[in-house]
């Protein structure tokens, strides 16, 4: 059986996909470019800073600035500024739980970076994890970003992202006795407008994780 693995964010695309989409996602998943171009390198980056710093705005007006004093000189570096300070902006208006900046944490690095659930490998690479203190007791989190203007994720793809964040650090991270609480597992999408957070509750959202699995596994043996 052929190694089935998938990025987070490629996943909940996928989810999401006409049959067609479904197959491109896997042939990309077999034969990655490893030459693609990264975008929104900065965006993420100050993203991320603002997070660590329990939802300051300063690193992301610092990049508006950046980004404004910036001259691009081909069309991606355009194209790149142009939906770099959008979603900067858009940003601003995004409200972080309140629990999350108020949660006393340090920002770490897991050696591992892949959950295997349902014999698939995701790539989780989490855009920052979390190790806190939270009535007591030390707990985990972790965020993953998703920036795209043209596919934004829906609530139930964010679901996805969110529950799978949670799966990652209860099984590859947290150290016994620590907790892993969903409310803190967040999949934040800008131009979706929204910041989602796990909930083991929904069962509903694992049953849906195992039967796109099984499609992603059929795709692979036959690709």
């Amino acid at each position: 059986m052929k190694e089935c693995k998938i990025s987070i964010n490629q996943f909940a695309n996928f989810s999401k996909s006409t049959e067609k989409g479904k197959k491109r996602i896997i042939a990309q998943q077999l034969s990655p470019d490893h030459f693609r171009i990264t975008w929104y390198q900065l965006t993420k980056a100050k993203v991320k800073k603002s997070l660590e710093d329990k939802g300051d705005l300063q690193p992301i007006f610092d990049g508006i600035n950046i980004l404004k004093n910036r001259v691009p000189t081909s069309d991606h570096q355009k194209r790149d500024r142009q939906v770099s300070l959008e979603a900067l902006e858009r940003f601003v208006e995004l409200q972080i739980p309140h629990y999350f900046k108020q949660l006393d944490f340090e920002v770490i690095k897991p050696k591992e970076k892949t959950l295997q659930f349902e014999n698939v490998n995701f790539i989780i690479s989490p855009d920052l994890v979390v190790k806190g203190y939270y009535k007591g007791k030390t707990i985990y989190g972790g965020v993953k970003i998703h920036i795209s203007k043209g596919k934004p994720f829906d609530l139930q793809q964010s679901k996805l992202v969110s529950h799978l964040i949670y799966e990652y650090l209860k099984n590859e991270v947290a150290e016994h006795p620590s907790q892993v609480l969903p409310e803190f597992c967040l999949s934040i999408d800008i131009f979706g407008n929204r910041i989602v957070s796990a909930d083991e509750t929904d069962k509903t959202i694992e049953e849906e994780i195992k039967a796109l699995c099984l499609e992603i596994k059929e795709l692979f043996e036959a690709a």
